[in-house]
């Protein structure tokens, strides 16, 4: 690793890298670590509440999503450091979801994405979106 580059960068490349190639659960299993976390925004029902983990749980969770969504493309930004330990991404899917309310309805979930780097692995990720924009 080039020593200018922080620990955090280090791990948002790879993470840029799996995701522009739509490998979402190789990137929960190479760069999370074993109790990461994620938060949500908001709860999205009882099945789905606004903070999910550890690993195991996330990597049932990406399962789900993958199942339950026909995704169109998708575009990201970054990532951003933020110190040694921290680093964002910008996301754009465009998406159809098969089930649930949006069921049928095509569009395109935006969201920054904010993750917690230690001893190079993801211990949280946050996620910061607009619901009034996916018409949720």
């Amino acid at each position: 690793m080039d020593a200018t580059v922080s620990p955090a960068l280090e791990v948002g490349r790879r993470l840029y890298e799996f995701c522009s190639q739509g490998q979402y659960r190789r990137c929960i299993e190479e760069l999370y670590a074993d109790d990461a976390r994620h938060i949500e925004a908001c709860a999205m029902g009882p099945d789905m509440p606004r903070e999910n983990g550890p690993k195991p749980k996330l990597l049932e969770m990406n399962d789900w999503w993958e199942e339950n969504h026909e995704v169109h493309g998708g575009e990201l930004q970054g990532p951003y450091p933020h110190g040694d330990d921290r680093f964002a991404v910008r996301m754009a899917i465009d998406v159809t979801p098969k089930c649930g309310p949006m069921e049928g309805k095509r569009h395109v979930m935006e969201e920054v994405c904010l993750y917690t780097v230690k001893d190079g692995k993801i211990t949280l990720a946050e996620f910061f979106y607009d619901m009034s924009k996916m018409g949720g």
